[in-house]
């Protein structure tokens, strides 16, 4: 039987002090990245999933484009959702049937100069 080698302390390595700055800096861009663009979906969800209820439920073929909009309004306001432009939402009927457009695009600083920009457009039936 052949006996395992155990390295000694000085054969052995880990991870480096430079190794170790790379990937600190590697986590804290993920994490301001997430921590930034992560709201806007969550933002953009919870706006269509309204107007899709309202869809569902069919209260949307008989309501105005300010109805929806200030049913909308009165959701965000309760999310605590300020920075939403009411005028993205508009509506059209074709054969009697609400269609809901949600078109708009935000941006958000992520550092310094560098900014990321979002477009969402959405056509709900």
């Amino acid at each position: 039987m052949k006996l395992i080698r155990s390295k000694s302390l000085k054969e052995q390595a880990g991870v480096s002090k430079f190794g170790m700055l790379i990937v600190f800096i590697l986590i804290v861009a993920f994490l301001t990245f997430g921590l930034k663009v992560v709201p806007l979906y969550v933002d953009h969800n919870l706006i269509t999933g309204i107007c899709e209820e309202l869809i569902e439920n069919g209260e949307a073929e008989n309501m105005t484009t300010n109805d929806i909009r200030q049913r909308v309004a009165n959701t965000l306001r309760i999310n605590n959702i300020r920075d939403f432009d009411l005028s993205a939402i508009t509506t059209r009927r074709e054969n009697d049937q609400a269609i809901i457009t949600i078109s708009y695009e935000r941006r958000v600083e992520l550092v310094a100069n560098l900014d990321v920009v979002a477009k969402f457009d959405t056509v709900l039936q």
